[in-house]
């Protein structure tokens, strides 16, 4: 295994995503909101792009259509941060319609959001660890876990795989073919 691909892999491998009782827990201003969803998402970038994965503008337009919650005197909390790490993550691979959806759906009547982030986080590191500790993908097991969850598995393993996938598209060589002018 070349040394770019065991190095891509030991980055993915490292993955950690902050638990709830991980995240700051005094009120941060918008630009810390920005460093630290970045800092903790960067490993889910896809591609060599320069662009970044959260600005403060897309934010702000999260924040306009209701997506996350406005802030509380221009500062934000642990429940913004939790809800954009999960949003700027799963965005990669959804259309954002389809994660709010699946954000909303988890976060029905009664059900707590410190424990489904916490579950997100747990499951998007097994998907990583499933994927990346195997040498053969058909030895590939995923036990299903408890159906209020699956929407989070299944979004997981999507994302993997998306990574997965961009990053060996990247490293195979592009043949180029002639093509003639009529």
């Amino acid at each position: 295994m070349p040394d770019s691909d065991i190095h891509w892999q030991t980055n993915l491998n490292s993955i950690h995503l902050p638990r709830w009782h991980e995240l700051p827990d005094i009120p941060i201003y918008m630009d810390q909101l920005v460093t630290l969803v970045e800092r903790y998402t960067l490993p889910f970038k896809l591609g060599s792009s320069n662009q970044h994965l959260i600005t403060s503008a897309m934010i702000n337009n999260y924040v306009k259509k209701r997506w996350v919650l406005p802030p509380e005197k221009k500062k934000y909390d642990r429940r913004h941060l939790a809800k954009l790490i999960i949003i700027t993550t799963l965005k990669q691979s959804f259309d954002m319609s389809i994660v709010q959806k699946g954000i909303a759906t988890q976060q029905g009547e009664g059900i707590d959001y410190r424990i489904n982030y916490d579950q997100f986080c747990q499951q998007m590191e097994d998907t990583v660890q499933q994927f990346l500790v195997i040498d053969d993908l058909e030895k590939l097991e995923m036990p299903l876990v408890d159906t209020n969850y699956l929407p989070i598995q299944m979004a997981t393993i999507s994302l993997v795989a998306k990574l997965i996938a961009e990053y060996t598209i990247d490293r195979i060589p592009t043949k180029h073919t002639e093509t003639e002018d009529n």
